[in-house]
């Protein structure tokens, strides 16, 4: 839920294997605000303890209010930036959606196993 501490365990992951040492294991514990599935009702919090871990260790929000307390960013970039990204999103959704169904013989194209 640290950007900056994933970032830099993946720095030394790097290096390590990059050095030949061997393989490196990250094990990143997050948060998920919804359940499972789409079929999961997430009973099992309650709306207070997701929204407390929202305001206080929400990992993108965090790393917002460093950028603009190291003076990186302004509130107003990071919300056009917001805008922006959701746009893209929405743009890729609705392609998606409207688009037909790809070949079968396309099954397999891109796909690195």
């Amino acid at each position: 839920m640290d950007v900056e501490a994933v970032y830099a365990a993946g720095q030394k992951a790097v290096e390590w294997c990059r050095s030949g040492k061997g393989p490196f294991i990250l094990e990143m514990k997050t948060y998920r605000y919804r359940g499972h599935s789409m079929s999961d009702p997430a009973k099992y919090r309650t709306r207070e303890e997701v929204q407390t871990v929202r305001e206080k260790r929400d990992p993108i929000e965090h790393l917002g209010q460093t950028l603009v307390a190291r003076h990186i960013a302004t509130e107003e970039e990071l919300k056009a930036l917001d805008k922006e990204t959701r746009l893209i999103v929405n743009t890729a959704a609705e392609f998606a959606i409207e688009s037909a169904e790809p070949d079968v013989s396309e099954l397999y194209t891109d796909v690195i196993a």
